[in-house]
């Protein structure tokens, strides 16, 4: 296993996933734009709006894996289940059709399609069969921009100044819902990227 803490359970097939950094499709587009703006003006002019730089990262990429789980009760526990590194063990669900919700119903209380996942009832078979991160949260999409001029100072010194916006548009990046059926909270997003962050950075050349 790698990029999480899944164990090794009695149903390799089940435990055969992909990894946490497993990434179907990730873009990221970058730009730098030299503003031709002030140029030939007044020299109050150049310098107030000539000579400003614009870029921006746009990145996008798919939603965080979920695996499905559940939590049993202390009546589960039965002797010979394999115990993982960490002394427990990993309870997977039973899914028996499309775990995720119509899309038409998705929304961040309900991810999931309840009626499709289930823990399993015989204690003597505490494993269920849903794979290792089989389904995932919301995508990430984030627009980053930064705005920077320098000023001459006399002779070789400059000022340089930076404005810098992350997640700009201020969007929602939710995290992956919760995967555990047996949580009043199955399937239900409860956290979420930075909002938008804001600064200023200050650089002198000498």
């Amino acid at each position: 296993m790698i990029g999480d803490g899944s164990a090794f359970l009695n149903n390799v097939v089940a435990d055969f996933g992909l990894s946490n950094y497993h990434q179907p499709y990730n873009n990221t587009t970058s730009f730098v734009w030299t503003l031709p703006f002030g140029e030939g003006g007044s020299r109050l002019t150049q310098a107030l709006i000539g000579g400003w730089t614009l870029s921006g990262i746009n990145t996008i990429y798919a939603g965080e894996p979920v695996t499905l789980t559940y939590s049993p009760g202390a009546t589960a526990a039965v002797s010979g289940i394999v115990q993982d590194f960490r002394g427990a063990n990993n309870y997977r669900a039973n899914v028996s059709c499309d775990p995720l919700a119509p899309d038409n119903e998705r929304n961040i209380g309900n991810w999931f399609n309840r009626s499709c996942v289930s823990a399993p009832t015989d204690i003597t078979q505490p494993f269920g069969n849903a794979e290792r991160n089989s389904v995932r949260g919301p995508k990430f999409w984030q627009f980053d921009v930064a705005a920077s001029k320098r000023f001459a100072l006399g002779g070789p010194a400059q000022f340089e100044f930076r404005f810098e916006a992350f997640n700009v548009l201020n969007r929602s990046n939710f995290r992956a819902p919760n995967g555990n059926r047996s949580a009043s909270t199955f399937g239900a997003i409860t956290a979420t990227n930075d909002p938008r962050q804001l600064q200023l950075g200050f650089k002198l050349l000498w």
